[in-house]
């Protein structure tokens, strides 16, 4: 939870959340029962959810125990109804939860409100973090230049410079995939000149792997 309490949402490998609900059927002075209650008979629960959370699917509270709890949902699952009994008795409570699933989550969502609530607001922070991996191999590992050492302005070839290094670099996303991605950003550092400004490693060369679909750009894309 954050420091005001708001529940926080991790979104990693989290493709459900359970919605707690308990209705009870009570007398209105728990000090009086008998005063008044009565049986309530086709009692209905309706819920509806936003977008990022629609309803999935419905789970008694007890496994061991049948509930008579019916839910029937619209197609897109932003609205649900739930039959809790005929009747709902005096005095009995139906409790179970309301699965929601988070397949509509994306990277710009920041919060969670509850629609249609005006005595009660349902408020949750959303934190999505992407497991994205990272490794690098250089090819060859090691590099010994034994050839003639010459100035700047007399190389006319690449051959002339030395031995090409070829980085290769592979990031993956060991997590859920999510409808939108956004942006992520890799930064690559190599030593690039010698502390006397002689050129020591240079690109010369840049081929980029990636799924289709998937745009990826360098900047710069090369370094003549």
């Amino acid at each position: 939870r954050a420091a005001d309490g708001t529940a926080i949402f991790a979104m990693s490998d989290q493709k459900d959340v359970a919605l707690e609900v308990q209705v009870t059927n009570v007398p209105s002075d728990p000090a009086q029962p008998q005063r008044d209650g009565d049986d309530a008979h086709e009692a209905l629960l309706t819920a509806t959810f936003p977008p990022e959370l629609p309803y999935s699917a419905l789970r008694p509270f007890d496994a061991r125990a049948p509930s008579p709890v019916v839910c029937l949902a619209n197609q897109n699952g932003s609205q649900v109804e739930c039959e809790l009994g005929n009747p709902l008795k005096r005095g009995a409570q139906a409790r179970f939860f309301l699965i929601l699933s988070t397949l509509g989550i994306t990277i710009q969502t920041t919060d969670l409100a509850q629609p249609g609530l005006e005595p009660v607001v349902a408020r949750a922070r959303v934190v999505i973090e992407l497991p994205l991996s990272v490794t690098g191999v250089a090819v060859p590992p090691r590099l010994f230049f034994g050839g003639v050492v010459r100035g700047e302005s007399a190389v006319r070839r690449e051959s002339q410079v030395g031995s090409a290094v070829r980085l290769q670099v592979t990031v993956s996303n060991r997590g859920q995939s999510l409808k939108t991605l956004g942006s992520a950003f890799l930064t690559i550092l190599w030593p690039h000149e010698l502390i006397n400004g002689k050129w020591l490693l240079y690109p010369l060369h840049l081929q980029l792997e990636t799924p289709p679909g998937q745009r990826t750009a360098c900047s710069p894309p090369a370094n003549p």
